[in-house]
């Protein structure tokens, strides 16, 4: 199965994909996911074929039938996705049984309003995390999240991460947490000080990643 661990999507976005028969079969423009039991699923790598590809499909001057990979597909990734199959064999997204009605784009993802437990909105996805058990979170951003981390002084490269568990519902038309406005910001800067401790006088970090703003601890393996 592929792993993640310790990645984000944008780290993985607009790589090159190698089949194979180490040729290139395009690059890595979007992911979809099953969100059904109010969770996420990666389910599909969706293939691009560059720029101009991704440009005419927007515009209607194409038809959207990008490849798809299964994760079962995926060998490894490093500089390169690298594939345990040939790009011929790989479905289409217009292919019958590939997309379910549960299915969700991250680009779509990424334009649904997360709100707190009360309904108010706290802002949007604008990335996803594997955490070491290749558990995916939710990297929040926008509203009134940028303006709770200003406030607290946070560095504009920490990264606001929320876990599985404090997603009370996921769906195409709203993501909600179980938590209200006032306990995500009383969370956020009781971690912020924990995390501030926790940076005080370390070494500098080659990972840009190291500085994580991670509201709530991973759930044990056993968690559905």
């Amino acid at each position: 199965m592929m792993q993640c661990c310790e990645l984000k999507y944008s780290d993985i976005r607009s790589k090159d994909v190698v089949d194979s028969n180490g040729e290139k079969v395009g690059e890595v423009m979007d992911w979809i996911f099953d969100c059904a039991d109010n969770k996420l699923d990666l389910k599909y790598i969706v293939l691009g074929g560059g720029r101009v590809e991704e440009l005419l499909e927007s515009i209607g001057a194409r038809p959207d039938i990008d490849p798809v990979i299964r994760l079962e597909n995926v060998d490894s990734i490093s500089d390169k996705v690298y594939l345990n199959v040939d790009g011929e064999s790989l479905k289409k997204t217009i292919d019958p049984g590939v997309l379910a009605e549960t299915d969700i784009a991250f680009s779509r993802l990424s334009d649904i309003k997360v709100i707190d437990s009360d309904g108010f909105k706290v802002g949007f996805v604008i990335d996803i995390w594997f955490d070491l058990e290749n558990m995916m979170w939710l990297l929040l951003g926008g509203g009134f999240l940028e303006e709770l981390l200003e406030r607290l002084k946070v560095q504009p490269d920490i990264d606001l991460l929320v876990p599985p568990h404090f997603i009370e519902t996921l769906n195409s038309n709203e993501i909600k947490l179980s938590i209200t406005k006032f306990q995500l910001e009383s969370t956020c800067e009781d971690e912020y000080k924990k995390l501030k401790k926790q940076l005080t006088g370390a070494a500098p970090h080659d990972d840009a990643r190291a500085a994580q703003l991670k509201l709530g601890t991973a759930p044990s393996r056993g968690f559905v």
